[in-house]
């Protein structure tokens, strides 16, 4: 009775899960992209500081408006752009690219800005992690905060500020968070990835 029960329970789960999805029946994310100034030391940056791995790298490919071929036509935005895939550990793959000669803003979005996203990296030791970056001249910005109840209680998270200016964050919650004592739909967790 108990296998039927736990049966019963997995699929309400899933039918709840995937009747979020209106359209598309996404299984997950692939990747996070983000322009990057220097392609070199954004994959030495990522690589030496969280252990991701390059994995492709395409172009570099003219940004003219013949790019593109058919109908599907690039906006001369730059002269070019070159792409590399990084994998890291078990969540989303990261996505940089690097224009050159961009005619697109140089300045760095602020965190407030329509259009600004930031990466977040879990790590379960967060204050190993703040010490590493602080010893590499990384810009932590503030000190961690452990969110002390609600839904994120036993998050702890800060931002910092990448070598060429993004802000990005680290998180830890190496015990689960408040939600998950009332919640059917777990988020992503690095203890079981796939769930």
């Amino acid at each position: 009775m108990k296998y039927f029960a736990s049966m019963l329970t997995s699929l309400l789960l899933l039918a709840t899960v995937q009747g979020h999805a209106a359209g598309v029946q996404a299984v997950g994310v692939d990747h996070v992209g983000i322009n990057v100034p220097n392609l070199q030391q954004a994959e030495q940056f990522f690589s030496s500081a969280f252990g991701c791995v390059p994995v492709t790298h395409i172009g570099p490919f003219k940004l003219d408006g013949a790019a593109g071929g058919g109908d599907t036509k690039f906006a001369p935005r730059a002269d070019s752009v070159t792409l590399a895939m990084l994998r890291c550990g078990t969540g989303s793959n990261i996505e940089l690219f690097e224009y050159k000669n961009s005619k697109g803003s140089m300045d760095m979005p602020k965190a407030e800005d329509i259009g600004a996203s930031h990466i977040a990296f879990y790590t379960d030791d967060i204050a190993g992690a703040v010490a590493y970056l602080k010893s590499q001249g990384i810009t932590i910005l503030g000190e961690p905060i452990t969110m002390p109840s609600g839904d994120t209680q036993g998050e702890t998270w800060v931002h910092f500020r990448s070598p060429w200016g993004s802000e990005m964050e680290l998180v830890s919650y190496p015990k689960g968070k408040g939600y998950e004592k009332h919640s059917s739909v777990k988020l992503w967790n690095p203890k079981k990835p796939a769930n």
